[in-house]
């Protein structure tokens, strides 16, 4: 249903699909649902900003070009330079930028998540195991902990086993006990052909603090870092 013109998907993806790059074994990022702010009602019930969008959208676009003025674009991209892979360079079209795709687990729209119960419904879950069918990423990273628990499920999980091999790193949460603020879970997975992180959600976790994040940023790097290799892009930076 949020198939944008940009998008010749028929896939519920949120931007351009780049052959070679985000097409097959990039980087997904995965939330729960697609927002719907009060700044998103606004832009709709305006003539001249919604066509001034639209005119955007019909255009091709990587996560970092379609717009990040929501604060769960803003905080994605602050993070991903913590992590030490920043988006946006080359004017939103690098390498880089094109392998990641972004998507939600359900194909929806809401302000915010009521019934987590939706998420393992036939619909939903469909929603997300077709992606991974199509895309086959070599590392997904959802924004919100919970979508982590709810691929352990036996009618996800088995099938995430099917599509990317079997389970080598079994499901591992963690916590950074000596950061003095609020601490949030965060977890790690991984298949034979597909690792997993799991972290709290950028715009809905209350408290949560951009220097808790920045206590995992190494580990979290060294796994984008291997995508990039195994597209050749750490080799093309280190050259530069």
């Amino acid at each position: 249903m949020m198939n944008q013109p940009y998008n010749t998907s028929e896939f519920n993806v949120g931007h351009s699909i780049f052959p070679g790059l985000n097409e097959q074994g990039g980087l997904v990022i995965c939330g729960y649902e697609w927002g719907y702010s009060a700044n998103d009602r606004e832009i709709e019930n305006d003539p001249v900003r919604n066509a001034a969008m639209q005119e955007r959208l019909a255009a091709i676009q990587t996560f970092h070009t379609k717009g990040w003025d929501s604060p769960y674009d803003r905080r994605i991209h602050k993070w991903f330079a913590m992590f030490g892979h920043p988006l946006g360079e080359s004017d939103g079209f690098s390498d880089f930028d094109k392998c990641v795709l972004q998507t939600n687990w359900c194909d929806d729209i809401g302000n915010h998540v009521t019934d987590y119960q939706k998420f393992l419904s036939e619909h939903n879950r469909s929603n997300f195991l077709s992606i991974m069918n199509e895309y086959r990423p070599a590392l997904l990273i959802f924004m919100g902990i919970k979508q982590i628990e709810y691929m352990q499920d036996p009618t996800v999980k088995s099938s995430v086993e099917e599509l990317f091999g079997p389970e080598t790193s079994p499901l591992r949460f963690t916590r950074k006990d000596e950061f003095e603020g609020k601490k949030f879970r965060v977890a790690f997975q991984s298949f034979r052909d597909l690792s997993v992180i799991a972290l709290p959600h950028p715009s809905g976790s209350m408290g949560l603090s951009d220097a808790y994040i920045n206590l995992f940023a190494a580990e979290i790097g060294e796994q984008i870092a291997e995508l990039k290799r195994a597209k050749g892009l750490l080799k093309l930076e280190e050259a530069r």
